[in-house]
């Protein structure tokens, strides 16, 4: 029997939670498998008679064609074909269907096939110089030119993410050449120019007011965008690495899957260096007991997409009282733990202490949120002017993309369903449906939150873009919402949310704290970009668009005290550290500490290390391994 407080929580799913879960088994795989092929071949409508081609054919047949793909996309990347092999056995269908069969002779006959092709392709890219080459060429038993280029079979799933990873590592630079570069991922300035983490001055950062009255300090330096119409587009997927305008680009930036190991925390499958294939592993621990090693996905109620990095939630639709403006909204986080368990939510103990920072609804009759108050202007240009090279950061200016008025907070306590508090960030807010329909991507960023790669009113799904963190030495994946300050705001793609600033910080896991600890470095390596494995930090954010490589604290399956609401605490390797060339990348919160014990690090501008003043609203929804 469902308890009161779980009945009226419940109500708060609807049907959306359903009607995600229906749109993502039974058909999200056909969108995506037109929208990817519009991309490759720059053509609609030979992307649309791909997609009606593809839903011809049986399930088996679309498994083989994926396969062919994939092998096609790893022979161009020159990858060895035992390699090939190997990995394309982590994620291929083709057991499923053919139970008795050997998949190597299946595997080195797509292999003889595709170098059949790519070497159809040479020819003819050298017989007619000057002609634009088709994205992908093949013989007519492999993949037609407009196939999805993606991944292997199967790419959505946690099961399947060490394979999904395989494929990104390999191929996701040339399967989305457009896409739009990110600046992800970490929040660390102050709103005014007073002194920050107990010495640093930083610049201001200026935060448009949207009428709501949300603060607004003035800027620092060319703060300025060209328009607004740069605010749409982009969000399917990232810009090119080589694009210098990331620093202004507005939407999420580039997913966590990089172009290197600076960029791309995915471990390595277990059988790298055995004398075995994949095969004769069994499944990794975490299957079993979920503080184990391997895979874990912790925010249950949405899909992760491995290849994309991406995940997609249920969308929440509801009102502001009196003036009956819609609010689309998105739930992470809850400090109930029934309702964490059937919603497939992040339980989060910690939530019950952020109630002086969170705003209030009442659940109406029809199951919908009626919301008190906080509003969220989405229509401000992002943009951000970085210091010097090798010093980055702090930016000489900052202006972040969302501004909530000064009742604005992620955080809602529910007051007629058991005073529970929801993380239920703000995705879109006074629109309606027709305004933010963008289920293939080109997102409107004028109406939508920067993190958001794709949103479907109609079907009630929202696409956020995933960024790489650690939390105790295992990467992780999460979400980024909001930040107390415009600054941090700026950095992080996501709202300013004035109302966190209520979050008592600096208490970490004592008694009534609402937070938990996030490590970010301002001066980690930086030189050689993503392809430096230690790359971490601020300076190396605003250097080359990518996340920083933030070290969480506790999170689910590891630890008791996680929370979303992250209490900021910079640090900066001393001098003496860097020229003895002790500086790397850490991974874990208690190696930052003893570090911080033993001089090698400090808080910025030589201050003493703690918490800067700021948090950061960041879901965890993925553990890697």
């Amino acid at each position: 029997m469902i308890e009161p407080k779980q009945r009226e929580a419940k109500t708060l799913l609807g049907t959306s939670r359903t009607t995600a879960i229906r749109l993502i088994r039974m058909g999200a795989a056909l969108i995506l498998f037109a929208a990817s092929a519009t991309v490759i071949c720059g053509q609609n409508t030979e992307g649309v008679k791909a997609a009606e081609n593809k839903s011809q054919l049986s399930p088996q047949e679309q498994s083989i064609r994926r396969d062919q793909v994939y092998v096609h996309q790893l022979l161009q990347r020159g990858t060895a074909d035992a390699k090939i092999e190997s990995v394309l056995q982590l994620s291929s269908r083709f057991a499923s269907f053919n139970p008795t069969s050997d998949f190597h002779a299946y595997a080195l006959s797509l292999i003889a096939k595709e170098k059949t092709a790519l070497k159809q392709l040479k020819q003819t890219q050298q017989a007619s110089v000057g002609s634009q080459p088709p994205a992908v060429v093949s013989d007519s038993s492999s993949v037609a030119s407009g196939a999805i280029a993606l991944a292997p079979s199967n790419p959505v799933g946690i099961n399947s993410v060490k394979s999904s990873q395989e494929s990104s590592r390999e191929s996701t630079q040339d399967v989305v050449p457009t896409s739009t570069l990110d600046n992800n991922q970490a929040a660390v300035s102050n709103s005014s120019p007073a002194g920050f983490g107990g010495g640093l001055f930083l610049p201001a950062a200026a935060a448009a007011s949207n009428g709501g009255g949300a603060a607004q300090s003035a800027s620092v330096g060319t703060v300025s965008n060209s328009s607004a119409a740069t605010r749409s587009g982009g969000s399917s997927s990232n810009q090119s690495g080589n694009s210098n305008t990331f620093n202004s680009d507005q939407g999420p930036g580039p997913g966590p899957i990089g172009p290197g190991p600076g960029c791309n925390l995915f471990p390595a499958p277990p059988s790298v260096g055995a004398t075995v294939p994949l095969t004769y592993f069994g499944p990794p621990p975490s299957e079993t007991n979920p503080s184990l090693v391997g895979p874990v996905q912790l925010l249950k109620s949405g899909t992760v997409d491995a290849a994309r990095g991406t995940i997609t939630l249920p969308l929440y639709l509801g009102h502001m009282k009196g003036s009956k403006k819609n609010v689309w909204y998105i739930l992470t986080d809850v400090d109930d733990p029934n309702v964490a368990a059937e919603l497939g939510l992040n339980f989060s103990a910690k939530l019950t202490f952020a109630s002086n920072a969170a705003r209030t609804a009442t659940l109406a009759a029809d199951g919908t949120l009626v919301f008190d108050k906080g509003t969220v202007d989405f229509s401000p240009v992002r943009n951000i002017v970085p210091g010097p090279p090798g010093a980055e950061f702090p930016p000489a200016s900052a202006v972040p993309g969302a501004v909530g008025d000064a009742d604005y907070s992620p955080f809602v306590q529910v007051t007629n369903a058991g005073g529970v508090i929801y993380n239920a960030p703000i995705v879109a807010f006074n629109v309606d449906a027709s305004q933010i329909n963008f289920p293939d991507g080109n997102v409107d960023y004028t109406k939508v939150h920067d993190e958001v790669v794709a949103i479907d009113p109609i079907n009630q799904t929202v696409t956020i873009n995933l960024i790489n963190g650690f939390s105790f030495g295992r990467p992780v994946w999460y979400i980024s919402m909001d930040t107390s300050i415009p600054l941090g705001a700026a950095i992080e793609h996501n709202t300013f949310a004035p109302l966190m600033a209520q979050l008592h910080l600096g208490t970490d896991d004592s008694f009534s704290s609402p937070i938990e600890r996030i490590f970010i470095g301002t001066n980690g390596p930086e030189s050689g970009g993503c392809n430096n494995p230690l790359r971490q930090g601020l300076s190396a954010d605003l250097a080359d668009g990518r996340r920083p490589n933030n070290v969480l604290g506790g999170i689910p399956t590891i630890a008791l005290d996680y929370s979303p609401a992250w209490d900021a605490q910079l640090f900066e390797w001393t001098k003496d550290a860097v020229e003895n060339g002790f500086r790397g990348q850490v991974r874990e919160e208690f190696q930052i500490l003893t570090f911080v014990q033993d001089g090698l690090i400090t808080g910025p501008g030589g201050a003493p290390f703690g918490s800067s003043g700021f948090s950061i609203n960041c879901p965890i929804a993925q553990r890697l391994d």
